[in-house]
């Protein structure tokens, strides 16, 4: 059901288009440092669940964002970006070991950005992100990785601060979940970004 709204939202987002006006439309380029909280001890709780194995919860690490876009006017953009996700480690307690995670890949997004002053917009994100994802267990008699890819919604707020007509420093947060296989609780980030972003 949340998909079927998502997806209902970004398609009436597109039927309006063509109403708005087309002044300031272009090409933009952008890039974001991310900072991402996992659930990697929640995930692998699920995946080795009924054993007596203890994970702490991982730190949130440093990720990025490079993206190429459209903008069809001031308040809506496409972008085509890819996406690094921070290294999620987790320690199985005992010092038996350590969990790790690594996920990127490829995402469409669409922007609404609505301007609360002529230099401050703030506004909404929905995208789709393709996730390669290396699950990585390590111990004293070695390691162990499986891989597994993933596609899934992502949403999100988004704030930009206009330096010149071309230029911006941009903020968002974004929740992303993804599907494994054979493990119920899905793969989460929450994901802090600032970057820049430069239209012509």
């Amino acid at each position: 059901m949340k998909k079927q709204f998502l997806l209902a939202a970004a398609v009436s987002s597109l039927t309006i288009l063509p109403l708005a006006a087309q002044a300031d439309s272009g090409f933009l380029v952008g890039a974001a440092v991310t900072r991402d909280q996992s659930n990697a001890d929640d995930f692998l709780d699920d995946a080795v669940g009924g054993t007596s194995v203890r994970i702490s919860s991982p730190d949130a690490e440093m990720g990025g964002d490079v993206y190429v876009g459209l903008a069809a006017n001031e308040m809506f953009t496409f972008r085509f970006g890819y996406r690094k996700f921070g290294d999620a480690e987790a320690d199985i307690e005992g010092g038996i070991g350590k969990f790790e995670v690594e996920a990127d890949g490829f995402y469409v997004a669409a922007d609404a950005m609505f301007p609360v002053t002529p230099s401050f917009l703030v506004g909404g994100t929905l995208g789709i992100q393709n996730a390669d994802i290396t699950f990585r267990l390590r111990g004293p008699g070695g390691s162990d990785s499986m891989d597994d890819d993933a596609r899934d919604f992502f949403y999100g707020v988004r704030a930009a601060w206009l330096l010149s007509e071309q230029a911006g420093v941009t903020a968002s947060y974004s929740r992303y979940a993804f599907e494994a296989d054979d493990v119920s609780e899905d793969l989460e980030y929450d994901s802090l970004a600032v970057g820049l972003e430069y239209r012509f």
